[in-house]
């Protein structure tokens, strides 16, 4: 404590040189801000972006109509573990307001096999039962209802489906909010499969249980729309700007270092009659290396928090908002890196000969 008091002392009473320690150390923790700070910002950006629904999106088409999308295999695909949501949809027909006839506007209409709900929020009404049909909210003024009642048929009228709700598709499936939804019937097979995984990072191990657990009689039937490559493209860019980002906050803080280590020698020069003259009555070698080497960490903690709230704020205002946690531990940083400069010089001054240092010319 003693120490610690006296190096506050010994700053206060060097301010150029405190004030020199505090913009230096001040101007890398802006430095590294300002760069790794915005490149960890942007990476954080495009992490956020890959575990958005629409990037975590998986399908599966079976373009032959082998029937290997079924009611059996998609309870099987739901189980998994690194599935978050998984239905199938059968070839969308053309539909329209039952009331108004073949004359009316057309939309598309999917069946839908599982669980509806797991696809789309309902507005108004119920879920359908198998054989019911809901439009979407977007389609309802489309088709001349002001409420989610009535029902579609075919253009022909050959086929009818009430209307029992409306709804709003959830992401990543708004493209069915361009129609209705019908649940399919016990037994009815899909065309497309439709997943979305709970992380980017399992779509590959996901692709491959998927395809083994539909096991497609030819394999070139199949159509397969993955989101492996977008997973490795944000691996392999993550990779690449975390390796820049190391050597560039290496750099900062090794020239900010080389400059704190200057001014501390400097002052160390400038002050060697006061560091004699404290040898002189007794302060020990360790004690007076500790003193020099406080004296710059404690400055350098100021300019450290100065400039970590400068290049924070600086970031947040060009709307590049650096985590708090990296934005602390740039600070920690290169408080240390300046405690570690002053070293050799805090040697090099308990290493004057105080007999020499005080003799008078």
């Amino acid at each position: 404590m003693t120490l610690l008091r006296e190096a506050l002392a010994t700053a206060w009473a060097s301010r150029v040189s405190s004030l020199l320690t505090i913009s230096v150390v001040a101007a890398m923790c802006c430095a590294c801000l300002l760069t790794v700070g915005r490149s960890a910002a942007a990476a954080g950006e495009i992490a956020a972006r890959m575990e958005q629904a629409g990037a975590r999106r998986l399908s599966v088409v079976d373009t032959a109509a082998a029937g290997f999308i079924n009611p059996r295999t998609l309870s099987m695909i739901q189980g998994l573990s690194t599935v978050e949501t998984a239905n199938a949809l059968g070839s969308p027909v053309d539909v329209v307001n039952g009331a108004v006839g073949a004359g009316g506007p057309r939309i598309p209409a999917w069946p839908i096999l599982g669980e509806v709900a797991s696809t789309i929020t309902l507005v108004r009404g119920r879920i359908p039962q198998p054989g019911e049909a809901m439009i979407s909210t977007t389609i309802q003024q489309t088709l001349g209802l002001t409420e989610p009642v009535g029902f579609l048929s075919t253009p022909d009228g050959t086929v009818q489906y009430p209307v029992v709700g409306s709804f709003s598709a959830r992401a990543p499936f708004e493209d069915l909010g361009a129609g209705a939804l019908i649940a399919a019937p016990g037994g009815a097979v899909g065309r497309e499969l439709r997943v979305v995984i709970d992380d980017i990072t399992s779509a590959t191990p996901t692709v491959a249980a998927i395809l083994t657990t539909l096991s497609p009689p030819d394999p070139q039937a199949v159509s397969v729309e993955s989101p492996t490559a977008i997973a490795d493209t944000a691996r392999d860019l993550n990779a690449q700007m975390a390796g820049y980002g190391r050597s560039l906050l290496l750099m900062i803080l090794s020239v900010g270092g080389f400059f704190v280590a200057s001014v501390t020698l400097a002052d160390v020069l400038i002050r060697r009659r006061d560091l004699g003259r404290r040898r002189t009555l007794g302060i020990t070698r360790s004690d007076l290396a500790t003193l020099v080497t406080t004296r710059t960490l404690t400055v350098a903690v100021l300019g450290a928090g100065l400039g970590c709230a400068v290049g924070w704020a600086v970031n947040r205002y060009t709307g590049y908002l650096t985590p708090i946690p990296f934005t602390a531990s740039v600070g920690i940083l290169a408080a240390l890196v300046a405690g570690l400069a002053a070293i050799p010089p805090a040697w090099y001054a308990a290493r004057l000969d105080p007999v020499r240092v005080m003799r008078t010319p």
